[in-house]
């Protein structure tokens, strides 16, 4: 039925676990003519891809550009190999918490104008027209696509400082960085099964290879455990920048020091990987760079009060003060309009050094000045999600009336009174004396009996605006002002989209759209699909749900290790014992709920619908009247902050979220 050879390259590739090969002989290993016919497409010259076989395109980098990038590559039906130097995938998307925006037809005709001026208006003198559009007139279909595709809920709205109408999006429950993080992993790592994508973890590229002006793959170090490394080269004829940005970089002869000296010594909110890999790559091969001086300083950073001079803070994201949070000084005083920019706010803060405000330049050994933030009641409720994370981390804290808030930012209680019943007056009118018009979250008139939330806050570099220079393709433009061929960038590690300042909310806005572009732009090899229906079947075939056991808490606190690490969460007990080298915030988080009800941790961050991916975890049931105690608590504090039919732009599909869309996709 077949010669020597072909009998030999089918042992090699058994040999070899080979996945497609696999699979063949699961479902057809005892119908021997159909199993022949359908393994003409394994091995040397035949359409498949074998897991060996040349990329379509190697992307460097596994946050939000990356895997867009990604995706989009492989719905097209190419293979892709993506290549990140940290041990979990995500990169600082993964932390973002105020929201994703895009333009809203229910916000007027000119919607779409609107925001485009936001947003070059926070760009300021150098902003990238070319690019501003794309990012701005993508934003609804951006937006759309990550919850159709990945079924993350972004149906909240709200308005963020800088921003004239209420466009960014943000998730019921859960924070929007690790909600779309955890459904973009999920949605690419679907691929790893059919071999179209391979993801390499703890891998750092050094170097891009080139052959006759044209980038034709990469050179990399894979970390090992001894800490030594090896290095590997890899060839494709695309290879896609998504990096991420350098604010973490302070040594010597690093992009900060060398164009924002006197920044080196703020704190930052940027992962330690941040270190400016994919700039310093590209431009090795003379790509052009811009705006490598524009450094965005957000103006609230929290102080951990256990450890308030650490260099690495937690963002206290802009819908803290969207919602009504006021900032106010050491004097008692408020200062600024905490919708303004983030560049108006900071400024504003800046200013309270005498050297600043004389010069308007940093000293790079001035005392960082540091703020209390403060939220009313209602403000709290709004912004539910993120109090409860906070205060979880010990950053906010309750206090109970006025008297309880001045002790504890050392203020006169008179003097805190007075500026409050000042906002508060400012609010009846429509406009303060900063220019503020826009009143969510007053105190109540009686400040003795409101219920305060404040945490100390400070200025700490959080993006980098600048970075290596593309067109509105994705595609990487040398210093002569010509397309680098095979070379593409999207994501933080470009520079032009944001111009002087950022807008909040358009970070993961970019990542989305750009990554987007660029996975549409890439050529690709398109895939056979012989083997598609095989994947489908493997896919569709009922998995056996496992029948869980009752464990008491004295059963689940002797798995509180972690080699040995157990976690209950609304009412399941789940063995997160693996699961913990691949959270992509840490194994820290979870760690510290071993052998624990970790049910309201949980919910500070994630909503509950990531756990319908964990089913080979679950070990068994655990106090069902606190399961039903905290479903419906979530479900009140989802509820609170623009909860209604206008705050929806696209409601995730059935599909979405029962997998059935990738279960059309994978039969392209």
């Amino acid at each position: 039925m077949i010669d020597l050879q072909r009998e030999e390259e089918l042992v090699h590739l058994a040999l070899s676990r080979n996945l497609d090969l696999l699979i063949l002989a699961k479902h057809y290993g005892t119908d021997v003519p159909r199993f022949y016919q359908l393994s003409t497409a394994l091995g040397n010259g035949h359409a498949v891809a074998s897991a060996n076989s040349e990329p379509d395109a190697i992307i460097v980098g596994s946050g939000l550009a990356g895997m867009a990038a990604a995706l989009n590559i492989l719905d097209r039906g190419g293979r892709v190999v993506m290549i990140e130097k940290e041990h979990l995938l995500g990169g600082n998307s993964n932390k973002a918490s105020s929201g994703i925006n895009a333009y809203r037809d229910d916000n007027g005709a000119d919607a779409l104008e609107v925001f485009r001026n936001d947003t070059i208006r926070s760009a300021g003198s150098s902003a990238r027209l070319d690019l501003v559009d794309v990012l701005v007139s993508k934003s609804a279909s951006a937006v759309e696509w990550l919850q159709s595709r990945t079924g993350v809920d972004l149906s909240l709205v709200a308005q963020l400082g800088g921003h004239s109408a209420k466009r960014t999006h943000r998730p019921r429950s859960g924070m929007v960085g690790a909600e779309v993080i955890f459904g973009m992993q999920k949605a690419v790592k679907q691929y790893e099964k059919t071999g179209e994508v391979t993801i390499l973890i703890d891998s750092k590229v050094t170097r891009l290879v080139t052959e006759g002006g044209r980038v034709v793959g990469v050179e990399y170090a894979s970390s090992k455990k001894d800490n030594t490394t090896e290095p590997y080269k890899i060839h494709a004829a695309n290879v896609v920048l998504a990096t991420g940005g350098f604010a973490s970089d302070r040594s010597k002869g690093s992009f900060l020091e060398h164009y924002r000296p006197e920044l080196l010594k703020l704190p930052t909110t940027a992962g330690a990987f941040s270190t400016g890999d994919g700039v310093a790559l590209a431009t090795a091969l003379g790509a052009g760079i811009v705006d490598m001086d524009k450094v965005q300083v957000h103006p609230t950073g929290w102080v951990d009060p256990l450890d308030p001079d650490n260099p690495s803070k937690i963002l206290a994201a802009e819908l803290m003060r969207g919602v009504g949070g006021l900032l106010i000084n050491d004097d008692g005083n408020r200062f600024c309009d905490e919708l303004g920019t983030r560049a108006y706010v900071t400024d504003r803060m800046l200013s309270h050094d005498e050297g600043y405000s004389r010069t308007r330049q940093w000293n790079v050994n001035a005392t960082i000045p540091i703020f209390s933030l403060v939220l009313a009641s209602s403000a709290a409720e709004d912004g539910m999600k993120h109090v409860d994370l906070y205060s979880h981390k010990g950053l906010l804290k309750r206090l109970e009336g006025l008297s309880e808030l001045a002790e504890w930012m050392e203020v006169p209680v008179d003097k805190l009174s007075e500026t409050l019943q000042k906002y508060r007056s400012a609010g009846d009118v429509g406009e303060d004396e900063f220019g503020k018009k826009e009143f969510r979250g007053t105190p109540l008139e009686d400040l003795q009996n409101e219920v305060f939330y404040a945490g100390k806050v400070t200025p700490v570099l959080h993006y980098c605006m600048g970075g290596i220079t593309i067109n509105a393709n994705g595609k990487v433009v040398a210093e002569n002002g010509e397309e680098i061929p095979g070379l593409f960038a999207a994501g933080e590690v470009t520079g032009g989209v944001h111009g002087v300042n950022r807008l909040a909310g358009n970070s993961l806005l970019e990542c989305t759209v750009f990554g987007t572009v660029v996975g549409q732009t890439v050529p690709i090899k398109k895939s056979a699909s012989l083997m598609s229906e095989i994947y489908k079947r493997e896919d569709d075939a009922p998995s056996a749900t496992k029948d869980l056991r009752s464990v008491s808490l004295a059963e689940l606190q002797q798995h509180s290790t972690p080699e040995d690490c157990w976690v209950a969460i609304a009412g399941v007990v789940y063995d997160l014992t693996e699961f913990a080298d691949e959270h992509p915030a840490g194994p820290d988080s979870i760690h510290e709920l071993a052998g624990k009800d970790g049910t309201k941790s949980f919910l500070a961050v994630h909503s509950l619908g990531i756990l319908d991916d964990f089913d080979e975890e679950r070990i068994g049931s655990f106090n069902e009247t606190l399961k039903e105690d905290f479903l419906t608590t979530n479900k009140s504090v989802a509820g609170t902050a623009g909860d209604s039919k206008s705050d929806t732009l696209v409601k995730p599909s059935a599909a979405s979220r029962s997998g059935g869309l990738w279960d059309s996709l994978i039969g392209r």
